[in-house]
C-alpha cells in the first residue's frame, strides 16, 4: 500500500496533466475563457491540494510525540476559494464561474476516481 505522500504525488502528477489539457484547450478551441478558468481553478484547487497534504503531515507528526497541532488548513483553502470568487466578480469577462469552480474541484474529482479505482483493484 502506498504511503500519504505517494498519493498526493500522484494526485499532483494527475492534476498537472488535466492541467496541460487545459492550456491545449485553451491554445486550440475557441472557448478560451472557459479553459482559462479552469487552469486557474486548477493551480487553486492545487494549492489547497498541498494545504491539504502539509496540514495532514503537520499533525501527524504532532500525533507522533503526542502535541497538539495548530494549522490553517480550513483558512487558508476558503481564502483560496474566496481568491477565485474575487476573481470572477473582478473580471466576469474573462473568467467563468463555472470553470473555476470545476478547475477547483480538479484534484478533487481525481482522488475520487483514484479512490473508486482502488476498490476496484482489491
Amino acid at each position: 500500500m502506498k504511503t500519504f505522500g505517494e498519493n498526493i504525488k500522484e494526485y499532483v502528477q494527475f492534476t498537472l496533466f488535466v492541467m496541460a489539457l487545459y492550456v491545449l484547450g485553451f491554445g486550440f478551441t475557441p472557448y478560451e475563457d472557459w479553459f482559462l478558468s479552469l487552469g486557474v481553478g486548477s493551480v487553486i484547487g492545487l494549492f489547497n491540494l498541498w494545504s491539504m497534504y502539509r496540514d495532514v503531515k503537520k499533525t501527524g507528526e504532532a500525533a507522533e510525540q503526542q502535541k497538539a497541532a495548530f494549522t490553517f488548513g480550513m483558512v487558508s483553502r476558503l481564502a483560496a476559494g474566496a481568491v477565485a470568487a474575487l476573481l470572477f466578480i473582478r473580471f466576469p469577462e474573462v473568467f467563468r464561474i463555472a470553470g473555476l469552480a470545476g478547475g477547483v474541484m480538479t484534484p478533487y474529482v481525481i482522488i475520487l476516481f483514484h479512490s473508486l479505482m482502488q476498490i476496484k483493484r482489491g
